[in-house]
C-alpha cells in the first residue's frame, strides 16, 4: 500500500512539473493610472486610429498612452505608485514605463508639475533636451519648449542629465533652475509662472480639504487607496454583513431603488479590453478595485486587501486594478454584462494581475467554453441594444427590463471578451474608443505624431528597469558644470492645436503661434493678491459623462494669495490621495473655455421578443435615494 500511495505521489507531482506556467500568473500586475480632474479639454492618441479622442475624468492611462491638453486645458493625473502629474495648456505627455517603483513618462512641450509622494519610488521625466530624475518626497516644474527647457525644483533636490554634454546638473529648490538648449546648460531665475503656480495651489488646497474627511472608510482600505476614503465616506456607508459564513465589512453605496453596479457610466475600448468610465463620484475606486457582491437584496463592495488582517473580517480580494469585472453575454441584436462574484474567473486580453483572470489570444479563445447558468449574479445581467453599447454614458434608460435568468439561460451565449461575435461590425466600430459623445473640434497638427513614434519604439523594446538601478546610473554619470555666463533663451512652445480638418494641412502652410511657456512679469514687491473675480457663468469641466447620484458638494478652497513672480512655495503637507471630487474645485476654467456638454442617450432600437426596454426616466436625484439601514 505505502508502495502504491508513493507511486501515486510521483506521478502526481510529475505531472504538475509537466504543467507549462501561465504566462498571466507569472507577469507582474499592471500599474494603470487616472485622470482625475480635468479644465478644458484633454484628448488621448488612438494608435490605431492615427487619431485624438477627448477624454474625461476617471479615464485610465497606462504605458503607451499620450496625453494633449488643449490651449485652455489643464489636468491632473494620478498613478498609485505614488506619482502626481499636473499639466498646464498645450502639453503633451506620453508614458513610457509605469511600474510600482518608477514611472517614466516623457514632455514633449507645455509644462508639467511632477510629484513624487512614495517612499521608494523614482520619476524619469524625459524631453527633447534631457532628463530629469525626481528621488521621492520631490516636487518639480517642468517646462519644455521648441527652444529650450527649464527645470525648477519647488521642494527637494532633482537631477537633470543633460542630452548633449551627457553630463548630470543636480538642482535644489530655492537655487538658480537649471535653463538648457540643444547645446548647452546654464541657469534661469528658479521662479515659475505665478499663474500656474496658483492653479496647483488650489488643487492642493482641495486635497487638503479632503484629507481631513477620514471616517471608517480609512481602516478598511489598502494603505495606497486610503485618500479614496471622502469619496466613500460622502456616498454611503459601511455595513457588517453575513457573507459565506462569516459577519464581514462591506461598503454600501446611497443610489436609487433598483440601482446595480456597471449601470452608471458608459463602456470603452482600451487597448482591446472593454474599460469601465464610471459616472459617479464613487465610481473610480468600487468598479476598478475589490469586487461586488449581492447580499440581503443590496448590492455591496468589498474592498481589496493586500494581506488579510486579523481582527478584522474582510473578504479575501486581492488588490489589482481590473477594467471592469463582468462577463459577457449576447443574443441577436442584444450585448449585456454580468457582474462577477468574487473567485468568477475574468477574460481580458491583457493580464490585468489577480488569481482569477485568464489573458485571450487568439489561439485559445475557440477553447473557452462559459455556461451561463454557472454565473452566480446572471439574473442581474445588464442588458442593452448593441446600437446603445457606445452611445450612452448612462445606460440606465436604455436598459432592458423584465430580463430573469431563465431569459437569459434560455436565450443568451456566454463570450470571454466582446468582438464581432457579440457586437456586429465591432472591429470597424471607431465609437468604441469614445470615452464621451462630445466632439472634438480642434486637435494637435499631424506634426506632433512624430515624437510619438519615437517613443513608440523605445516602449515596443520592452525594457524593465528597476528603480534603483536607474539611480545608480545616474549617480555614476559626471557633474557638469553650469555656465551662468552663456544667455539661452527661455522656453518658447508653438501652440499645435488647430481645427480639426487641419491636422494634415502642411505646416508651412500655416501661421502656429508660438509664445513663452512660463509668462514673464516684471519683478513687483510682494503684495498680497486679490482673489480672482467670479465669472459672471460659471464654467464645468469639458468633456465630462453626466453626473448622477452627486454627493453633497463640500467647501470650495479659495486659493491662497500669492505674489507675482515668486519662489515656489512648498506644497502642503498633506497630499497622497487618490479620488476625486464631485463638484470642480474653486478655480474655473480658464476664460475663454467653453465645455462641451454630454449628448443625450439614445434609445433603444427594436424590441427582442420576451423582453421590454426600459422607458426614459428621469435622472436620479439626491432625494431618491434610499436610505441605508
Amino acid at each position: 500500500m505505502k508502495r502504491w500511495m508513493g507511486l501515486l505521489v510521483c506521478l502526481f507531482l510529475a505531472a504538475v512539473v509537466m504543467v507549462p506556467p501561465s504566462p498571466a500568473a507569472e507577469a507582474p500586475a499592471m500599474v494603470v493610472g487616472r485622470i482625475y480632474y480635468i479644465e478644458g479639454d484633454l484628448l488621448r492618441y488612438v494608435p490605431a486610429e492615427k487619431d485624438w479622442v477627448a477624454v474625461v475624468r476617471d479615464a485610465p492611462f497606462g504605458t503607451e498612452d499620450t496625453l494633449f491638453s488643449g490651449s485652455r486645458g489643464m489636468a491632473e493625473l494620478i498613478v498609485p505608485n505614488g506619482t502626481w502629474i499636473r499639466i498646464g495648456n498645450s502639453t503633451q505627455i506620453q508614458f513610457i514605463a509605469l511600474d510600482t517603483d518608477l514611472a517614466e513618462m516623457d514632455v514633449a512641450s507645455g509644462v508639467a508639475r511632477f510629484y513624487n509622494k512614495s517612499s521608494d519610488t523614482v520619476i524619469k521625466v524625459t524631453s527633447p533636451f534631457g532628463y530629469v530624475l525626481a528621488y521621492p518626497s520631490t516636487v518639480f516644474d517642468f517646462y519644455v519648449g521648441d527652444n529650450s527647457v527649464e527645470v525648477v525644483p519647488v521642494r527637494g533636490k532633482v537631477s537633470f542629465v543633460h542630452s548633449a554634454t551627457e553630463a548630470k546638473y543636480d538642482v535644489a529648490a530655492g537655487s538658480p533652475s537649471i535653463l538648457a538648449d540643444q547645446q548647452q546648460v546654464s541657469s534661469g531665475e528658479g521662479t515659475v509662472d505665478s499663474g500656474w503656480d496658483r492653479w496647483n495651489t488650489v488643487r492642493e488646497n482641495f486635497w487638503a480639504a479632503k484629507a481631513r474627511v477620514r471616517g471608517r472608510s480609512v481602516e478598511y482600505l489598502p494603505p495606497s487607496l486610503q485618500d479614496e476614503a471622502y469619496a466613500l465616506e460622502e456616498n454611503g456607508s459601511w455595513e457588517r454583513v453575513p457573507y459565506e459564513g462569516a459577519e464581514r465589512w462591506f461598503w454600501r453605496p446611497r443610489v436609487v431603488v433598483g440601482w446595480s453596479p456597471f449601470t452608471v457610466g458608459r463602456w470603452t475600448d482600451w487597448y482591446g479590453d472593454q474599460t469601465w468610465i464610471p459616472a459617479e463620484p464613487f465610481g473610480y475606486v468600487t468598479h476598478h478595485y475589490g469586487n461586488w457582491v449581492y447580499v440581503r437584496n443590496y448590492w455591496y463592495w468589498a474592498p481589496p486587501v493586500v494581506s488579510v488582517r486579523a481582527g478584522l473580517p474582510l473578504l479575501d480580494v486581492g488588490f489589482f486594478w481590473y477594467p471592469g469585472r463582468v462577463s459577457w453575454i449576447h443574443t441577436g441584436t442584444y450585448v449585456g454584462w454580468v457582474p462577477l462574484a468574487p473567485r468568477e474567473t475574468y477574460y481580458s486580453y491583457r493580464h490585468w494581475g489577480g488569481p482569477h483572470a485568464v489573458v485571450v489570444n487568439n489561439v485559445n479563445i475557440t477553447q473557452i467554453n462559459i455556461n451561463v447558468r454557472n454565473y452566480a449574479y446572471a439574473n442581474h445581467a445588464v442588458v442593452v441594444n448593441q446600437n446603445n453599447f457606445y452611445r450612452v454614458n448612462n445606460y440606465r434608460n436604455v436598459r432592458v427590463t423584465n430580463i430573469n435568468r431563465t431569459t437569459i439561460i434560455n436565450n443568451y451565449r456566454a463570450a470571454p471578451v466582446v468582438n464581432n461575435t457579440v457586437i456586429n461590425n465591432y472591429a470597424t466600430n471607431r465609437q468604441r474608443y469614445n470615452y464621451t459623445n462630445v466632439k472634438v473640434n480642434e486637435k494637435p497638427h499631424n506634426t506632433v505624431i512624430n515624437r510619438i513614434q519615437q517613443n513608440e519604439t523605445i516602449i515596443q523594446k520592452g525594457r524593465k528597469e528597476k528603480a534603483s538601478v536607474v539611480q545608480e546610473r545616474v549617480k555614476s554619470i559626471p557633474e557638469g558644470k553650469v555656465n551662468r555666463e552663456v544667455r539661452i533663451e527661455t522656453p518658447k512652445g508653438t501652440n499645435y492645436i488647430v481645427p480639426a480638418n487641419e491636422v494634415n494641412r502642411p505646416k508651412s502652410e500655416m501661421k502656429l503661434q508660438q509664445k513663452e511657456i512660463k509668462v514673464r512679469a516684471v519683478q513687483q514687491p510682494v503684495q498680497l493678491e486679490k482673489p480672482p473675480v467670479k465669472p459672471s457663468r460659471p464654467e464645468q469641466p469639458s468633456a465630462r459623462p453626466e453626473r448622477v447620484v452627486p454627493a453633497k458638494p463640500s467647501q470650495q478652497e479659495k486659493p491662497i494669495a500669492r505674489p507675482e513672480r515668486v519662489v515656489p512655495a512648498k506644497p502642503s503637507q498633506q497630499e497622497k490621495p487618490v479620488a476625486r471630487p464631485e463638484q470642480p474645485s474653486a478655480r474655473p476654467i480658464q476664460p475663454g473655455v467653453t465645455p462641451a456638454r454630454p449628448s443625450q442617450p439614445t434609445q433603444p432600437s427594436a424590441k427582442q421578443p420576451g423582453v421590454t426596454p426600459a422607458k426614459p426616466g428621469e435622472q436620479e436625484k439626491p432625494g431618491q435615494q434610499e436610505n441605508p439601514r
